[in-house]
């Protein structure tokens, strides 16, 4: 499975948010753990993206798929911005992207890394025992 395939499941499970306000908003609320861009999304739309993500704290990570096949595996016409929403299905997505293309390696093991604030890979709660 590819990692754009992939966000398909991601979908499914609720985990991923669509369309610049709710991108966002999911940002803004500390939700988002890696926000997404399609290949050919408009440099305003680009813009937009790139200030959410430096306001949710969150990695930005251009994808290598257009606006129409980023709809298709999330069931809508065209998707320019997403945001993956749970921390473990972020850090599969770019590690995926990350074994086809070595670009990716840099994003792939920020959001694989520890958060030193306590938490697991960039937003899950460890568990206290």
């Amino acid at each position: 499975m590819s990692a754009v395939d992939f966000l398909g499941l991601v979908k499914k499970a609720g985990r991923l948010e669509t369309g610049e306000e709710s991108v966002a908003a999911a940002a803004r609320a500390g939700r988002a753990k890696v926000i997404l861009v399609a290949s050919d999304a408009g440099r305003s739309t680009a813009g937009r993206a790139e200030s959410s993500a430096a306001a949710g704290g969150c990695p930005l990570v251009a994808v290598p798929a257009t606006r129409e096949e980023l709809g298709t595996v999330t069931g809508r016409d065209v998707v320019s911005v997403a945001a993956v929403t749970d921390a473990g299905m972020a850090a599969a997505f770019v590690r995926k992207l990350a074994e086809a293309d070595g670009r990716f390696a840099r994003a792939a093991q920020e959001l694989s890394r520890p958060d030193p604030a306590g938490q697991t890979p960039r937003g899950r709660h460890k568990r206290e025992h």
